[in-house]
């Protein structure tokens, strides 16, 4: 099974830039238990988009599930060859070691171009099984693009919000109208 990760950036998530809060504690928590059962599940490749925010974060997870695993696969889907360029230091260097540690990077664009972002968003789609989206529920911005993405697709989606932890399944069947 391949699953790809999508999600916003730390200014959208409920924490913040405060990670080693209680709450960035449980949401990191929440997720690797859901990596977890989805590995015994049959998950083993992994596809993270390494953008600021819950891309990092997820990509981080399956790192260190590696650790134990180390047949899982994590693929880096990057929109272009600078998208760290201008981002503060924690940031970059953790976009650095995520793709040093990648087993695979897909480059969409040697450059930026416009529209970039968003081919990386349908290629993480068309090349899984289940998308995990770490969702606020709002209808704009790059995540909530994605998941219409993925349901125009007819791909499985577990949304979990960021500030409720409450998780949510929309059915790979699922077509929208």
């Amino acid at each position: 099974m391949r699953v790809a990760f999508t999600g916003h950036r730390p200014e959208q998530l409920h924490i913040g830039h405060n990670e080693l809060s209680e709450e960035g504690q449980a949401l990191r928590e929440f997720i690797r238990n859901e990596i977890r059962v989805l590995e015994q599940a049959g998950a083993d490749t992994f596809f993270c988009g390494a953008a600021r925010g819950a891309d990092i974060i997820c990509g981080e997870l399956v790192m260190q599930e590696k650790q134990a695993h180390p047949e899982l696969k994590l693929i880096c889907v990057i929109p272009f060859a600078e998208q760290a360029r201008g981002w503060a230091m924690n940031w970059a260097f953790r976009y650095r070691e995520l793709l040093r540690n990648a087993d695979q990077i897909v480059l969409m664009c040697s450059n930026y171009q416009r529209g970039c972002y968003h081919m990386r968003n349908r290629y993480m789609v068309d090349n899984c099984d289940l998308l995990i989206a770490i969702y606020n529920g709002e209808n704009k911005g790059g995540t909530a693009y994605t998941v219409n993405y993925a349901r125009e697709r007819g791909k499985e989606i577990l949304i979990i919000d960021p500030n409720t932890l409450e998780k949510r399944v929309i059915p790979a069947a699922y077509r929208r109208k």
